[in-house]
């Protein structure tokens, strides 16, 4: 992250590049459920592979992972650090595809527009029921985590449709390249990946209600955790979009004149 005297007297208090940011936020989630997997796996395999059916499973679902002492307590703590930087970037992305409207031809602006806050609160939601779904568990009222997590699914699978269409919208070229180009085919690859995810997720958990099968429900959770690290994948790669900024917490005058020595600087490599 970084500190200087220099930085502090410059008024900079704080300055976070985008690289640290991202991996920061994303490995908070990531980390903490293949620690409550592992811990889970190894140490209270019985409790968190039983089912109503009571059949054999081999694969502990993220709700029964995460929804055990004192794994959730892990979870619920990376869930929570990760969520307000997630929220800062929903905000990032919405003026990065405002700061781009010109690239779309004046009479699908309107329509780009209203794409463009679509696109916003479905981000929103999306954060919004992941903090949900985590907080309140499968063991404590099940129904309302099966309808919170519905609502993650349904936000999450619409939120990743719109951005990769609206990042592909607000480029005026038809042909992309470098970073544009890599950022863009791993969206496809991860919004494709989670779909077929989501179907075996439907078709396994349809096996194991109706026909209590043995290893349907761990191959449901096998489809969870392909989800769950597809979406997070899906959002690291907003930083080819923020790679060149930084967060920053500094007074008024000190961001104008970093402002002032950027473009001077931007002018001196022309």
């Amino acid at each position: 992250m970084g500190y200087s005297t220099e930085k502090s007297i410059n008024g900079v208090l704080l300055n976070v590049s985008m690289l640290k940011y991202a991996i920061i936020t994303v490995s908070l989630p990531a980390v903490s459920l293949f620690v409550c997997f592992v811990t889970a796996f190894l140490w209270r395999f019985d409790d968190v592979n039983d089912t109503q059916c009571n059949v054999t499973n081999f694969i502990p679902s993220i709700s029964a992972v995460t929804g055990i002492t004192p794994q959730t307590y892990l979870w619920r703590v990376g869930v929570a650090l990760h969520s307000t930087p997630r929220f800062i970037v929903a905000i990032m992305y919405y003026n990065y595809y405002a700061s781009r409207i010109d690239n779309i031809s004046k009479k699908y602006q309107n329509l780009y527009s209203k794409v463009m806050r679509l696109n916003f609160w479905l981000n929103i939601i999306e954060n919004s029921s992941l903090v949900g779904v985590t907080y309140i568990t499968n063991r404590e009222n099940y129904p309302v985590h099966e309808k919170i997590f519905i609502v993650f699914m349904v936000a999450s699978l619409c939120y990743m449709l719109v951005n990769t269409i609206l990042f592909r919208w607000s480029r005026s070229s038809n042909v992309l390249k470098g970073d544009e180009l890599y950022s863009y085919t791993w969206k496809k690859i991860m919004f494709v990946s989670i779909c077929s995810a989501t179907i075996g997720l439907l078709y396994f958990f349809y096996l194991h209600r109706r026909f209590c099968e043995p290893g349907a429900f761990s191959w449901f959770s096998f489809c969870e955790y392909v989800i769950a690290y597809t979406n997070m994948g899906y959002h690291l790669t907003a930083y080819y979009e923020f790679q060149d900024h930084t967060i920053m917490c500094a007074s008024a005058a000190s961001s104008q004149t970093n402002g002032t020595l950027l473009q001077n600087t931007d002018k001196k490599k022309k």
